[in-house]
Formats: C-alpha cells, structure tokens, sequence
C-alpha cells in the first residue's frame, strides 16, 4: 500500500492572542473564513494535502496554539 503524501510537515503557529492566526489557519485549510472564531483552548490541529508537482503531494500538519508568554518556552511531546 502506498502512502498517499511524499513528506509530512508539522507546523506550529504561535503569536498574539486575537490576531487571526485560527481564521488563517482555517482559510488555507477548508478554503473559507469563519464568521465568528471562538479563541483557542490548548491546540486546534488542522491538516492539508498540498501538491508540489503533479502527483506529489506533501502532507501539512498545522497546530494552532493559543498564545502565551513570549518567555515561556513551548513543549510540545511526540506520541
């Protein structure tokens, strides 16, 4: 059985609070705006197949965090 993506990538948005980052995220994602975006609580995880070429497609894992210090390291485990 073949994989149906080449690559898997893991992104990680982070940044400040109320500044769009899930409505971004959810436009690139399911190719439309939300009317109203409840703030995030924890992380949200969003996914995409994008084709790079023709019949290579690469995988795109998006986490939406919610915000926090800018000090305060990020950790984040591997399951």
């Amino acid at each position: 059985m073949t994989a149906i993506w080449l690559y898997q990538f893991r992104l990680i948005v982070i940044g400040d609070s109320t500044v769009g980052k899930s409505c971004l995220i959810r436009r690139f994602t399911e190719g439309r705006f939300a009317q109203v975006s409840d703030p995030t609580v924890g992380v949200d995880f969003f996914s995409r197949l994008v084709e790079i070429e023709p019949g290579k497609r690469i995988k795109l894992q998006i986490w939406d965090t919610i915000s926090c210090n800018p000090w305060t390291p990020v950790k984040i485990t591997n399951h």
